[in-house]
């Protein structure tokens, strides 16, 4: 145990640890990446994390995942922990979905926050509203996806219906707690101008969203699929997102 009373031999399974990363939150941070997630997103750039167990490559000898205790994660976590304090950065959950592995993304959030390092969680929002309700106390920012409005096109992309999603983020709200919203935009899927338009008023119907932000489709995840045995999604493009597709993007989100 650790001297904050945090169990630091529990374990998970994670993918990556990168440390030095800006896009994860505000300021420096390392961002811990676990694996296992409910969706099944066809533009997914991280497919290797959507299963929960340690994989192999099919092409490559490469290993996907390794179990790890939340004191070794720490380990890392601390070594930039003169980096947080001075840009305001901190560590981040990410995925993968992190709620998928509650115990050990919690207990490693608890250490953490003892420690005076920000938490960021990263999620997609699909998770019982108690797993939220849990977090409330240990995770100082929540970075949300929100994929699309449309129920049937979020089914049909995702596989799983958006109600829920939606729900938690508006008791999320609610709760007080701070947001950030990431929206992965592709061209062609989620991306007319009647989603955008639906993603605008949601968003700012919320109270305690801190920032939007766009996720421009990349193409990076095509060649993980079948590096990971899966079946390449034929409806994504085979092209990155273009600076006129952002350009329209904007324009509307943030109209």
């Amino acid at each position: 145990m650790s001297p904050y009373g945090v169990d630091n031999t529990m374990r998970g399974v994670v993918f990556d640890v990168k440390r030095g990363v800006t896009k994860d939150g505000p300021g420096l941070r390392t961002s811990v990446f676990l694996k296992g997630c409910p969706l099944r997103c066809v533009w997914c750039h991280n497919p290797e994390s959507q299963a929960p167990e340690i994989e192999r490559a099919v092409t490559t000898d490469e290993v996907c995942g390794r179990e790890v205790s939340v004191g070794e994660v720490m380990d890392e976590v601390r070594r930039d922990k003169v980096f947080y304090a001075s840009s305001g950065g901190g560590v981040t959950l990410t995925g993968g979905e992190p709620a998928m592995q509650l115990g050990f993304a919690s207990a490693l959030a608890s250490a953490a926050h003892e420690e005076g390092i920000h938490v960021a969680f990263d999620t997609c929002g699909f998770a019982q509203w108690t797993v939220f309700e849990k977090l409330l106390s240990i995770v100082d920012l929540f970075l949300y996806d929100l994929k699309c409005m449309d129920t049937a096109k979020h089914r049909e992309f995702t596989g799983v219906d958006n109600a829920l999603i939606l729900d938690n983020l508006r008791r999320l709200d609610t709760a007080g707690a701070k947001s950030w919203i990431r929206c992965p935009l592709v061209p062609g899927l989620n991306d007319s101008d009647s989603d955008l338009a639906s993603l605008r008023v949601f968003i700012r119907s919320l109270r305690n969203v801190q920032k939007m932000e766009i996720c421009p489709y990349h193409t990076l995840g095509l060649e993980k699929f079948a590096k990971f045995g899966r079946r390449v999604p034929g409806s994504v493009p085979t092209v990155p997102a273009s600076s006129a597709d952002i350009v329209r993007w904007e324009g509307v989100l943030f109209a």
